[in-house]
């Protein structure tokens, strides 16, 4: 499996943190556990396939945007053709920490877990470049996690080795 390889390959490299963005994540999990990689899960919270090594993940709470949209509905409103929210909106929410957690980590997730839940967030603060040293963010200059800049990335940050195309 493509999966598998992957992992593989990147273990082979002295990755020791991996995640995966794939409706199947079985492989990946089990996989980075059976290498001795920490995991983080997404969709859905995947800590039973490596309970040992599994960090946390981001879970789609899709209850919350389907009642929403029920809700527009029955009021009369419509439903928006894009529809965007994080944490702090209610449509994700966090797998539990796993147990490979340190205290230290856990005090600092919860923090920044509460400042996103205040929302207006900024995941990505300048001064920033990509891999190519070309300019992506200015000093002072900030992205919060809903602007839709952050949909057209199309670079790698300093230090990563690798392009994007």
């Amino acid at each position: 499996m493509k999966e598998a390889e992957a992992v593989n390959a990147l273990a082979d490299q002295g990755v020791d943190v991996v995640t995966c963005h794939v409706d199947g994540p079985k492989v990946v999990m089990e996989t980075g556990a059976g290498r001795g990689m920490y995991l983080c899960g997404y969709h859905a919270n995947q800590s039973a396939l490596a309970p040992e090594k599994y960090l946390t993940g981001a879970e789609w709470n899709w209850g919350k945007v389907y009642t929403d949209m029920v809700k527009a509905t029955l009021s009369g409103g419509t439903i928006d053709n894009f529809v965007r929210g994080g944490l702090a909106e209610g449509f994700i929410k966090m797998s539990p920490l796993g147990p490979a957690v340190s205290e230290a980590a856990r005090t600092q997730f919860e923090a920044v877990k509460a400042e996103i839940l205040k929302g207006g967030f900024a995941a990505i603060k300048g001064p920033l470049k990509d891999n190519k040293g070309k300019v992506v963010a200015t000093e002072g200059q900030a992205f919060v996690e809903t602007d839709v800049a952050l949909e057209s990335m199309d670079y790698l940050v300093e230090g990563v080795v690798g392009s994007t195309s």
